[in-house]
C-alpha cells in the first residue's frame, strides 16, 4: 500500500510498505577489518519483516578463505519523527548459515537502539564463523518491526527480512542494510580490502 509523504525539510522522502526513502550525508568507510555490502550513503530506512539481516560470505572479501574470526557488529538505525518506534530495545544476533537463510545461532545480544549512529556489539571472546554467515535484527519486541532499520540505495543481494524466520525475501532493488561485522582470517591477519563498487557490480 503506497502512501505519498511530502516533507521540505533535510529528508526527501517517500514511504511504502514498511519503507521511506531518505537522502543523508554519507557515512565513514570502515577499514579493511570490517565485511560490509552496504556502499555508506544512506537511502532508505525500513521496518518490514520482524527480521532483518545480512548475509556473509568471506571468499567475497578474500577468495579462498572458508571461514573467520567475529569480533565486532555494527548496525545502524534510523527514527524518523513521522513513524515513531514503540521500542528501542532490539536484539542484535549472528547466526551460521547460507543464502537460504540462518541456520545455527552462535550470539544474541539484546541493545537499544540510537538514531542515526552505530550500535556495536563487541564479543569479548571472539568466535569462528563459518564461511556463509548473518548479522540480523530480531525485531520481536517491537509490535510493528521497530526499530527501523538503515539501507543504502544501491541494488544488492545480500540483505533479506522475514516475519517467520522460515521465507527470507531478498530487500533486492532497495539495497542493503547498514549491517557490518569486524573480522579477521586464522591465524588473525587483516582481511583484504575491496571497493564496495566492485562488490555491488559482482552481484
Amino acid at each position: 500500500m503506497k502512501k505519498a509523504i511530502a516533507i521540505l525539510a533535510v529528508l526527501s522522502l517517500s514511504a511504502f510498505a514498511g519503507q521511506i526513502a531518505i537522502i543523508a550525508d554519507p557515512i565513514p568507510q570502515k577499514d579493511a577489518d570490517w565485511l560490509q555490502y552496504d556502499d555508506g550513503t544512506p537511502a532508505w530506512l525500513t521496518w518490514g519483516g520482524m527480521y532483518r539481516g545480512v548475509w556473509f560470505d568471506v571468499q567475497d572479501f578474500v577468495p579462498g578463505e572458508i571461514g573467520a574470526v567475529i569480533v565486532q557488529s555494527e548496525f545502524w538505525f534510523y527514527h524518523h519523527a513521522d513513524y515513531p518506534w514503540d521500542t528501542s530495545d532490539v536484539y542484535l544476533e549472528i547466526w551460521n548459515g547460507g543464502n537460504t537463510g540462518p541456520v545455527t545461532r552462535m550470539d544474541q545480544t539484546m541493545v537499544t537502539a540510537i538514531h542515526y549512529a552505530p550500535v556495536f556489539v563487541a564479543y569479548s571472546i571472539p568466535f569462528y564463523s563459518e564461511q556463509e554467515f548473518w548479522a540480523l535484527a530480531n525485531t520481536e519486541m517491537s509490535a510493528g518491526g521497530w526499530p527501523s532499520v538503515l539501507g543504502d540505495g544501491t541494488p544488492g543481494t545480500h540483505s533479506f527480512y522475514s516475519d517467520d524466520f522460515i521465507i527470507w525475501e531478498p530487500w533486492g532493488d532497495m539495497g542493503d542494510y547498514f549491517v557490518r561485522v569486524k573480522a579477521t582470517i586464522p591465524p588473525y591477519q587483516a582481511l583484504d580490502s575491496a571497493t564496495w563498487a566492485s562488490l555491488k557490480a559482482a552481484f
